[in-house]
């Protein structure tokens, strides 16, 4: 999409002409044209997701980890010339642990990961992530989870190659401010830690770009 500045050159070609320089007029207006692209990306669910680590901090637990993948349901990112925004949907009930099978108690934790202690699934069935702006290998992002509204910057990188665009980041979000039950030592039972209000995350999402 081309766009161009119609004041100026509206300016110029008044000002051109009125001096017999109608080839200059013409080198104006191409020099001041400049290719915008806009853009909308959808997301590619089978080549997008969500990895997450968790472990436990203090305590007889100390230092255990857990770690799982989440699915992301929807998701879309706009693109104005070298500018970006968007938002993504993460499906919270499709949490699954992967480091342990049913006989070592993967339904357990799951169970509880969805639970009123943690991500309280049943009255928050997705996370919402605004994706504010891109700039220079961080993304500002606004995360709506369980309640609360958390504001972070994350690294990650961008590119655009085709019709394809590609988000990749590792990156630790701090759920503290979301108050967290399970995220707290229980008073009954301190000897047995909790679990770190930080958890990583490995980000692959792969969104093509709507005809």
């Amino acid at each position: 999409m081309k766009k161009v500045i119609y004041g100026v050159l509206a300016f110029a070609a008044l000002t051109f002409t009125a001096c017999g320089g109608a080839d200059s007029t013409e080198e104006v207006a191409e020099d001041i044209t400049e290719e915008v692209v806009v853009a909308t990306y959808t997301i590619d669910p089978d080549n997008s997701k969500l990895e997450w680590f968790g472990s436990w901090t203090g305590g007889q637990n100390d230092g255990n980890k857990h770690n799982g993948i989440i699915k992301i349901a929807d998701g879309t990112m706009f693109q104005d010339g070298d500018k970006f925004h968007g938002h993504f949907a993460i499906d919270m009930a499709s949490i699954e642990v992967l480091d342990i099978d049913e006989a070592s108690g993967k339904p357990k934790l799951e169970g509880h990961l969805a639970s009123e202690d943690f991500f309280n699934v049943a009255q928050y069935a997705a996370t919402d992530v605004k994706f504010i702006e891109y700039n220079e290998g961080n993304a500002k992002i606004a995360i709506l989870v369980a309640g609360s509204i958390l504001e972070r910057t994350v690294p990650v990188t961008l590119e655009v190659k085709g019709d394809v665009l590609k988000l990749e980041g590792n990156f630790s979000v701090d759920f503290t401010e979301v108050g967290m039950v399970g995220m707290t030592v229980k008073p009954e039972k301190p000897e047995e830690g909790a679990v770190s209000t930080e958890i990583d995350f490995k980000l692959h999402i792969e969104l093509k770009k709507k005809i």
